[in-house]
């Protein structure tokens, strides 16, 4: 009984210990329970909210619904961004905030580039109420706006930050030194994107970054470190843990910019530097080669050198002793010499880009066995073989296939037919871009088993064959670009039918054709779609109503002879070409595109009928050479504000230019050329400050030149030729210092020829001038027109001299067509200047080669005087035209020089002497005219003058002898060019003197003794005189119908032989 008793109290005792043990864990878990669930401190929450406040968050609904709409109510851990620590501080009576991670939401496109960036916080500036956040050990704002405001000083204040991102935040100004007090700071990012904000951030010095101790990671892209490059590598030394270093786009590269090796000079004293991992340099602008501190970086996994002015060769040593490279960026530089053979030894390498050198030789055939290799860019370089040498089967290594994603070849000069290895072994391909070299042969079947090709780019080199089937198998292709080759055959639904991701088809420029049936539907929806010169005609390709989503379409020059559809203007594309087609009918009313702009290309087709209303974000109209009829639209000015390219050249437009089109403010170039237009130019373009090309040229405009062309500074092209404008040339174009052409040829413009154009107007390469009624000498200012390469002030009143000083015009001398701004207008991809000049006989119209044309024409003036010898300066002419004129002396003996001469025309002048031999050096003279003056002398024969054998040249010219014209007499003396004895001596001298003299006195004695008979012996005489009353009507006959038949320019010849004649013949019928 008593041992159950004291069992019994055991057990008691036990249930007790174990309620009470019960209860003190249950105690225990509810006082966790309310820990972890115990609110910020109320100061902190406080400080959050006073943060919060000092953002616009009334700007629009979404920041609301964005980072801060979780802020509301006690519990601010649970907030947004908001991280507690987890455990209590007893002293301030609730859980310390220490984390405040705001860093907002990017998208990014498929390059990678940031496309847009919602919600985005907006203050002022940084608020100071983070300094209450005590224990905040890490802080990121990256990707909010901060208007521009400084990074605060206060924040060197915060001792327990470790982190600290400031990154994107769109702060500017000096960064404080007072960030140096933060001894614990182990990251700190001040960098920003490309655009993120038009000011940024500056250091003075870096001496506070030395005190950093903890720094492991300082990413400064985008700051300005220009001013504190000194000492740069002392500061890095002081940096022990430091393994991540970026220091993109902070000009470094303007430090010591006459330093040949800067990036050296940066980094020469850099020791401490064996635990770098990441070293990004890129977008400095730094010159010299690759620095040699960089092999001692031992842990060094990334290398971003791109984008900078290195010029050296790749040193062997990056490949050795690096090991641990993943990742190599030396694009966008002007490294030379080939690529190391020791880059194999980089096993873990993924990424190699050596695109946009200078690279040289062939790729080594080792690169393929690195196995983790992902990217390999040799993109615009020098690189030539075939891939037939550089790989093959044997070397190729299976574990390549599988990991090498992207594989660039673009713009180098490999040649050779595309390999069959590709297809059969780099499985894994996602990005295949072999364009821009030589590649010839067919494309191969294999290509067909990349199923994961994303990208097939081989445009722009010399495919031939067919397009295989087999090419549809790629399911997951996203663009198939094969444009500018020689593909022939036919591309078929057969080719598309599985290409269900295809965006972009691109197939331009071969000649395939394109044919599918008239209901076929296709499995994709494209975004760009070129088939330009190739046969989809020649009806309107029905599928591409099934497109939604084109945003570029070219069709042009695809032999399309059609209407456009009533659906065509539902494809809202931002870029349409439909050029040089048969396209008729009328032009529809095109929808707006959701977009900022759309660019029509519709020229050299048949499109008739008024111009119709377009959408209000036209950007770009060009309707060259079509049947468009009527008035421009009075409100056109209204219709397209945006207009930056208007193109009616070659219509049917008529009426006068509105006054609205000057309220299009943004045109750069306006052609209404080729037109019927009337009435005065409106005078209102002073407000066109962007305008830099303007043609209304063969039109029917009259009135004078509106003084308010002066005012579009930025004209580079003003063609105002052929039309009926009046009145004088208008000074206040001197204002347009920009011009490069200037035509105002064919109508009648008076006045004398304005000296400040040579003052003024230093950057004209063509002035024409042309057929007007202009006057006065040609003022020596033109000779300060040095870049001048066509000069036509033909049939005009000018009078004086050629300025000899136009030997000085260097445009004429060099011809350096490369070097001509003529045509080069890079906010214009459609406009083409041309120009009509009389050359070789006939007028001549040049376009795409009017930048290497080189003419002098000043001719059908009253120019006196003679030709300057120093126009064979100008030994890049191709045409000299000064016919017409009162020239008169010798036509200049070296004009040989001008060996690029085709087209020289002195005719209808008084020149004299003889032909110079050097004209025979003018090997690519086409065209010859020196009719009508008073040269003398045999004819040069011998190289280009002998397939000049029209007898016309030389016509007008009654002493001139030799091929084309009849022989010269062979007694004639020698004489030499221009009068001068060439090789006679004073003995050869006496001996001529002596033989014309006896040659007189036997003229005389016999001449004499035959009047003499004639006197004393009367039948004779009455004999004689029958005879020359025969002669007389002979001769009358004759001549009369002579006169008739003569030429203007010999009509003086013949009045003086005629005189000659009768003369003679009177004093004989009075001796009589």
């Amino acid at each position: 009984m008593g041992h159950r008793s004291f069992c019994s109290a055991i057990l008691i005792l036990s249930f007790l210990l174990t309620l009470e043990t019960s209860q003190y864990s249950s105690c225990h878990a509810s006082t966790n329970t309310r820990s972890n669930t115990l609110a910020c401190i109320e100061e902190e929450r406080l400080a959050l909210l006073d943060f919060k406040s000092s953002f616009n968050i009334t700007t629009g609904v979404n920041h609301l619904n964005g980072l801060l709409s979780s802020w509301t109510g006690d519990h601010c851990c649970q907030w947004h961004g908001v991280v507690c620590s987890n455990r209590t501080i007893a002293s301030e009576n609730g859980r310390v905030i220490t984390e405040l991670r705001l860093r907002n939401k990017v998208y990014p496109d498929s390059f990678g580039y940031i496309i847009d960036v919602p919600n985005r916080l907006n203050a002022r500036e940084l608020s100071s109420a983070l300094l209450k956040l005590r224990y905040l050990e890490h802080l990121d704002l990256g990707w909010n706006d901060f208007s521009g405001s400084s990074v605060p000083s206060f924040l060197g204040s915060m001792p327990r930050l470790r982190y600290l991102n400031l990154s994107n935040a769109r702060f500017h100004g000096l960064v404080p030194h007072q960030l140096g007090n933060l001894s614990r700071l182990r990251v700190l990012d001040l960098s920003s994107g490309p655009g993120e904000y038009d000011s940024q951030l500056f250091v003075e010095n870096l001496n506070w970054v030395s005190a950093l101790k903890s720094l492991r990671r300082l990413d400064l892209s985008r700051v300005d470190l220009q001013r504190a490059s000194d000492g740069f590598a002392k500061v890095l030394n002081m940096l022990p843990s430091l393994t991540y270093l970026r220091l993109s786009s902070c000009r470094l590269g303007n430090v010591s910019e006459g330093d040949p090796n800067q990036i050296k000079l940066l980094f020469g004293d850099y020791v401490n530097s064996t635990l770098l991992q990441h070293l990004d340099l890129s977008v400095n602008g730094l010159r010299g080669s690759i620095p040699d501190v960089i092999q001692k970086m031992q842990s060094l996994r990334v290398l971003d050198l791109s984008a900078n002015l290195l010029n050296s060769s790749i040193p062997l040593w990056l490949g050795s002793g690096l090991e641990n490279l993943v990742r190599i960026n030396l694009g966008f530089n002007y490294l030379t010499g080939g690529v190391p053979d020791s880059l194999v030894n980089l096993t873990s390498l993924e990424f190699l880009d050596l695109s946009f050198n200078a690279l040289e030789g062939s790729i080594p055939r080792s690169l393929l066995n690195l196995c983790n290799l992902k990217v390999l860019d040799f993109t615009m370089n020098k690189l030539n073989g075939t891939l037939l040498e550089t790989f093959n089967t044997t070397s190729l290594s299976r574990c390549t296939g599988n990991s090498l994603e992207k594989l660039s070849l673009r713009w180098n000069k490999i040649t050779g037919p595309l390999p069959v290895w590709v297809g059969q072994y780099l499985v894994s391909l996602k990005i295949l871009d072999f364009s821009n070299n030589s590649f010839y042969g067919p494309i191969p079947e294999s290509f067909g088993n990349l199923s994961k090709l994303k990208i097939l780019d081989l445009s722009h080199n010399q495919l031939n064959g067919t397009v295989p089937q087999t090419l549809g198998q790629l399911s997951l292709l996203k663009a198939l670009i094969l444009s500018s080759n020689s593909l022939e055959g036919t591309l078929s639904e057969a080719h598309l039918a599985n290409l269900s991701s295809l965006k972009e088809l691109d197939i331009g420029v071969n000649p395939l054709a394109f044919h599918v049936t008239s209901d076929w539907v296709p499995p994709f929806q494209l975004t760009y779609v070129n088939f330009r010169s190739c046969n989809i005609g020649p009806e309107f390709p029905n599928w591409l109503s099934t497109q939604k989503q084109i945003i570029t379409l070219y069709l042009s020059n695809t032999s399309i002879s059609d209407v456009l559809p009533p659906w065509f203007p539902y494809l809202k594309s931002h870029f349409l070409d439909l050029s040089y087609n048969n396209i008729s009918g009328k032009l529809p009313t095109f929808l707006t595109p959701k977009a900022l702009y759309m660019n029509l290309y519709l020229s050299n087709n048949k499109f008739e009928g008024p111009m119709p209303t377009f959408p209000f974000n036209l950007n770009r109209l060009d309707l060259t050479n079509n049947l468009i009829s009527g008035p421009l639209p009075s409100h056109i000015g209204n219709m397209t504000p945006t207009l930056d390219n208007l193109l009616l050249s070659g219509n049917k437009i008529n009426g006068s230019i509105p006054d609205s089109l000057c309220q299009i403010r943004t045109l750069r170039v306006l052609d209404l050329s080729k037109n019927r237009l009337s009435s005065d130019v409106p005078d209102c373009w002073s407000n066109f400050k962007i305008l830099a090309v303007l043609d209304l040229s063969e039109n029917n405009i009259s009135g004078v030149i509106p003084s308010s062309f002066g005012s579009a500074t930025a004209l580079k092209s003003l063609h105002l030729g052929n039309n009926s404008l009046n009145g004088e040339i208008p000074i206040s174009l001197k204002n347009c210092t920009n011009l490069v052409i200037l035509d105002l040829g064919e109508n009648r413009l008076f006045g004398n020829l304005p000296k400040w154009i040579g003052k003024s107007l230093l950057n004209l390469e063509i002035l024409r001038l042309r057929s007007n009624m202009l006057k006065d000498n040609i003022p020596l200012e033109f000779c300060r027109l040095t870049q001048l390469q066509v000069l036509d002030l033909s049939q005009n009143n000018i009078s004086g001299t050629i300025p000899s000083c136009f030997g000085n015009l260097k445009g004429m001398t060099t011809g350096d067509g490369t070097a001509s701004e003529i045509g080069i207008y890079r906010w214009s991809t459609t406009y083409g200047e041309n120009m009509v000049q009389f050359m070789k006989g006939k007028e001549l119209e040049y376009t795409k080669t009017l930048r290497l044309l080189v003419n002098m024409d000043i001719s059908g003036n009253q120019i006196t005087g003679t030709i300057p010898t120093e126009l064979t300066k100008l030994v890049a002419l191709r045409g000299l035209n000064l016919s017409d004129n009162h020239l008169e002396g010798n036509i200049p003996a070296m004009i040989g020089n001008i060996k690029t001469l085709e087209s020289l025309d002195l005719s209808k002048n008084q020149l004299s002497g003889s032909i110079p031999h050097s004209m025979s050096f003018l090997n690519s003279l086409s065209h010859l005219n020196l009719s009508y003056n008073d040269l003398s002398g045999e004819i040069p024969s011998g190289n280009q003058l002998q397939t000049l054998d029209d007898p016309s040249i030389y016509v007008g010219n009654s002493e001139l002898c030799g091929a084309p014209l009849p022989e010269c007499e062979t007694s004639k003396p020698p004489g030499s060019e221009n009068g001068q004895n060439q090789g006679h001596g004073d003995n050869d001298d006496d001996n001529l003197d002596g033989f014309y003299i006896s040659l007189s006195a036997g003229y005389v004695t016999g001449l004499w003794g035959v009047l003499g008979i004639l006197f004393f012996k009367k039948k004779w005489r009455d004999a004689y005189f029958k005879f020359v009353d025969n002669i007389k009507e002979r001769a009358s006959s004759a001549i009369k119908t002579r006169v008739t038949s003569q030429r203007r320019g010999n009509r003086g010849n013949q009045n003086h032989i005629d005189e000659w004649i009768w003369t003679s013949v009177e004093e004989l019928e009075q001796r009589r």
